[in-house]
C-alpha cells in the first residue's frame, strides 16, 4: 500500500469535503438516456453540516428563475417543526426512519451564483489519499480504478471492488436536495437544538443519501434535443417525484407537470423565466407564479398562473380526465375532442388532425392500447400519449394563443400594466429581481438593498410601485365607481369565453362577418374608458347600478363570485358586441332610448325585440341564450328592481321589469358608442 504523500493540499484542505464511500449504479433502461448515480450512507453531522435545502442556497438577485428549472417546492419551516421535528424526530417513543434523500451536484461561481454548466476549477483534482492521512483512503489509489473530474467534483470507481468514493470543492459546488428537502430541513433543525452535538445514541444514525451524477465523464447521458443545463436535467428527472410523493399545490404542477396538455399549452404563453420580456408573451416576472391563488386584483400582477390555467381549461374544453381508461368508446370519444380542440388541418383535406411521427392519434391508440385480434383496450388511455403533447400544443398556438394572448397583452388596462412595469424596471429590473427570489432569499437580501438604496429601499423599490398599480391602473380604493372588472377572474374568464365564441367556434366563412381580435378590443377598450367597466359603474335612471343582479350582490354590493356571474357577464358582453355587428352589417344608425325612432334608424328597445327571439341564434350565434341568460336573472329579481314586497307582482309585470332592465343596461353601454366619434367607423 502507497503512503500518503506529504501534504502539499492546503487548497484542497480548505475547500474539498472529506471522501464520501459508496457504490455507483445507474438506470439505463433505454438506449438513449442513461443517469448513473452514487449511494451511500452519512452520519447526521455530515448531512447537515454539508448538503442544502434549495433555499440554503447563496442568494443572489442576478439569479432569474427559469420557469423550466422550478422544480423546489418552497419549504414550510412550520409545519417542519411542528410535524417532523415535534411531532416526529423528538417523540422518544416513536420508530424513525427516513428513506433515501437525492441530491444533484451543482456547480456555481465564486459568489454563490449557480452556473448553468461545470466549468473548470484550479486545484479540482486533488491528491488520493486526501491529507487527513486515512490508510482506508489510500485503497482508492493502490487498486486499479477510474478517476472523474468535473467542474470542482472528484469521482473515483474502483475496476474490480465495486466502490466509489466522492468529493466536492465547496466553493465551487453545492449538493442541493432534489427530493427529500423536508426531511433534510428537519435533520438541521433537529441537529440545531442539539447545539450539532450527538448523544450516543444517536451517533450511529446513519442516512441514505444519493447523489445524480449528470456528467458526460462518469456515463451521463441525456436524449438528443432533450433538456440541457443541470438544473433542467434535475427537474426533468423529479417531476414525477416531486408531484406524485405528496401532492403538491396547483401552480407547482402547472410548472412542472410536462403530460397535462394544459399545463403544457400555459407555458407555450409565458416566457421562459423571470426578468425577460418578449412582445408575444406574458412576462413570468408579473404573474402570480408562486403560490396556487388565481387572483390577480391586488398588488403588481398582471395575471396569475393558476387563473391562466383555469382559462386554458375552459377553451380547450375537453373531456375531463378518463375515469374509466380502459373504456374504449371514452377513449374514442376523448381523442376526437382533442383532435377537433387542437388537431391541425391536413393540406389536402382540410380535417383535423393529430399526428405523431407519420401516424395518427386514432391510429396510435388502435395499435398501441388494442388487441390486435379482439379490438378490445389492453392497456389504459389517461391523457395524451406524451409523444402527442408537442404537437398538440403547436395546435394550440395556432388555434388559440395568438388571440388569447392579444387579448390578455393589448386590452387598455392590461396594456397600461405592462407599458407602467416596462418603464419602470418591474419586468426585468431590480424589482422583478428581488420578488422572484425564493422568501428565505428575500430576507438574506434585506441588508443587501438597504445597503444599496438606504434605509427606505423598501418603499423605492416595491410598495411605490405597488401603489400606483393598486390606485391608477386597477382602481383599488378609488371611490363610488369601484375596482376595474379587467384584473377579476370571473370577468376575464367571461370575456375570453366569447372570444373564443368569436374566433374559433364559428365557421371560417363567417368570420368576417363577426369581425376580429381588432374589433373585438375596440369594443372592450371603448368601454373601458367610459368606466363601464367598474364594479360600481352607474346606470342612469336604473334603480340600482350597471353590475347588480349580473355580477354584483344587490344588497351588499359584492362581487358573486360564480360561474352564473360569469354566464352573464359573458352575456352582456356578447349583446353589446352583436348589436354593433347588427348596427353595421345593416347600416343602420344608433339612436338612444328615448327617441322616436325613424326608418334606419335602431334603439335598445329594437334591438332587446331583436335578441329575445330564438331566431336571433340563427343570425348570431348563441345571441338568444345570451339574452336568456340576463333575462331570467333579472325577471327572478324583479320585486328588488321594482321596490316591492316579494309575491306582490304578477308575472306579466315581472317579465316586463325583466326586458326593461335589459334595455337599460344595454342602452347604457351602447351610449359609450353614440357619443364616439368613431361610433359608425367600421372597425366597430
Amino acid at each position: 500500500m502507497k503512503l500518503p504523500p506529504k501534504s502539499n493540499t492546503t487548497q484542497e484542505q480548505a475547500h474539498f469535503n472529506n471522501p464520501i464511500y459508496g457504490q455507483k449504479g445507474e438506470y439505463s433502461l433505454s438506449a438513449s438516456v442513461r443517469v448513473p448515480y452514487f449511494t451511500a450512507l452519512m452520519d447526521l453531522k455530515r448531512v447537515t453540516k454539508e448538503l442544502k435545502t434549495h433555499e440554503e442556497v447563496t442568494p443572489s438577485l442576478e439569479n432569474s428563475y427559469n420557469l423550466v428549472e422550478l422544480f423546489q417546492r418552497t419549504i414550510d419551516p412550520e409545519r417542519v417543526k411542528k410535524e417532523i421535528v415535534e411531532g416526529f424526530l423528538k417523540n422518544p417513543n416513536k420508530l424513525k426512519f427516513f428513506n433515501s434523500l437525492t441530491f444533484v451536484l451543482l456547480p456555481k461561481d465564486r459568489s454563490g451564483k449557480i452556473l448553468r454548466e461545470f466549468e473548470a476549477v484550479p486545484g479540482g483534482d486533488p491528491a488520493i489519499p486526501y491529507d487527513g492521512q486515512d490508510q482506508w483512503d489510500a485503497f482508492f489509489d493502490d487498486t486499479d480504478h477510474t478517476k472523474s473530474v468535473f467542474g470542482g467534483v472528484q469521482f473515483v470507481e474502483t475496476t474490480s471492488a465495486a466502490m466509489s468514493r466522492l468529493r466536492w470543492d465547496a466553493n465551487s459546488v453545492d449538493a442541493v436536495a432534489v427530493d427529500g428537502q423536508h426531511r433534510l430541513k428537519s435533520l438541521k433543525m433537529w441537529m440545531s437544538d442539539n447545539n450539532y452535538e450527538l448523544a450516543e445514541t444517536a451517533r450511529n444514525t446513519r442516512v441514505p443519501v444519493i447523489f445524480l451524477l449528470l456528467h458526460e465523464s462518469v456515463g451521463f447521458k441525456s436524449a438528443p434535443g432533450g433538456n440541457s443545463g443541470i438544473k433542467s436535467i434535475a427537474r426533468e428527472i423529479f417531476t414525477d417525484l416531486n408531484k406524485n410523493a405528496k401532492e403538491v399545490d396547483l401552480a407547482t404542477q402547472i410548472i412542472l407537470d410536462d403530460r397535462s396538455l394544459a399545463s403544457c399549452c400555459v407555458r407555450s404563453m409565458i416566457t421562459e423565466g423571470t426578468c425577460m420580456d418578449d412582445p408575444n408573451k406574458l412576462p413570468l416576472s408579473l404573474l402570480r407564479w408562486q403560490d396556487a391563488n388565481n387572483r390577480f386584483d391586488q398588488k403588481y400582477y398582471l395575471n396569475s398562473l393558476v387563473n391562466l390555467h383555469l382559462i386554458v381549461q375552459d377553451i380547450l374544453d375537453l373531456s375531463p380526465p378518463i375515469k374509466d381508461p380502459m373504456n374504449k368508446s371514452k377513449a374514442l370519444s376523448f381523442i376526437n375532442d382533442a383532435k377537433a380542440r387542437v388537431g391541425m388541418p391536413n393540406p389536402e383535406t382540410g380535417d383535423l388532425e393529430l399526428i405523431c411521427d407519420g401516424m395518427d392519434l386514432a391510429e396510435f391508440y388502435k395499435q398501441k392500447f388494442l388487441d390486435d385480434e379482439t379490438g378490445d383496450p389492453t392497456t389504459p388511455l389517461t391523457g395524451l400519449p406524451p409523444q402527442f403533447l408537442p404537437k398538440a400544443v403547436e395546435g394550440f398556438n395556432a388555434r388559440f394563443s395568438s388571440w388569447m394572448l392579444r387579448i390578455l397583452r393589448e386590452f387598455k388596462p392590461y396594456q397600461k400594466l405592462l407599458n407602467y412595469a416596462s418603464e419602470n424596471g418591474l419586468i426585468s429590473g431590480e424589482f422583478a429581481q428581488f420578488v422572484a427570489q425564493p422568501k428565505d432569499h428575500r430576507e438574506q437580501l434585506k441588508n443587501e438593498m438597504q445597503s444599496k438604496h438606504g434605509e427606505n429601499w423598501e418603499e423605492k423599490i416595491l410598495y411605490h410601485h405597488e401603489r400606483v398599480i393598486e390606485s391608477e391602473i386597477k382602481s383599488l380604493r378609488s371611490g363610488d365607481l369601484g375596482e376595474q372588472w379587467a384584473f377579476k377572474t370571473i370577468f376575464q374568464k367571461a370575456i375570453m369565453r366569447f372570444a373564443k365564441e368569436l374566433f374559433v367556434d364559428i365557421p371560417e366563412d363567417q368570420r368576417d362577418r363577426y369581425g376580429d381580435v381588432d374589433q373585438y378590443l375596440s369594443v372592450l377598450n371603448r368601454l373601458y374608458e367610459c368606466d363601464l367597466l367598474r364594479v360600481g359603474a352607474d346606470l342612469p335612471n336604473g334603480s340600482y347600478d350597471l353590475w347588480t343582479f349580473i355580477s354584483v350582490n344587490y344588497g351588499s354590493g359584492k362581487i358573486k363570485v360564480a360561474s352564473t356571474s360569469e354566464k352573464r357577464i359573458q352575456a352582456l358582453i356578447a349583446l353589446l358586441y352583436y348589436s354593433l355587428r347588427h348596427i353595421c352589417e345593416k347600416d343602420l344608425k344608433l339612436v338612444d332610448i328615448d327617441t322616436e325612432v325613424e326608418e334606419g334608424e335602431i334603439s335598445a328597445v329594437g334591438l332587446e325585440k331583436i335578441w329575445r327571439t330564438k331566431q336571433a341564434s340563427s343570425e348570431w350565434a348563441n345571441s338568444y341564450e345570451h339574452y336568456q341568460s340576463l333575462y331570467k336573472e333579472f325577471v327572478k329579481s324583479a320585486d328588488i328592481i321594482k321596490g316591492v314586497e316579494d309575491g306582490d307582482i304578477d308575472d306579466p309585470t315581472r317579465a316586463k321589469a325583466g326586458r326593461d332592465r335589459v334595455v337599460e343596461v344595454l342602452g347604457c353601454c351602447l351610449n359609450c358608442f353614440t357619443t364616439h366619434e368613431d361610433a359608425d367607423d367600421e372597425k366597430i
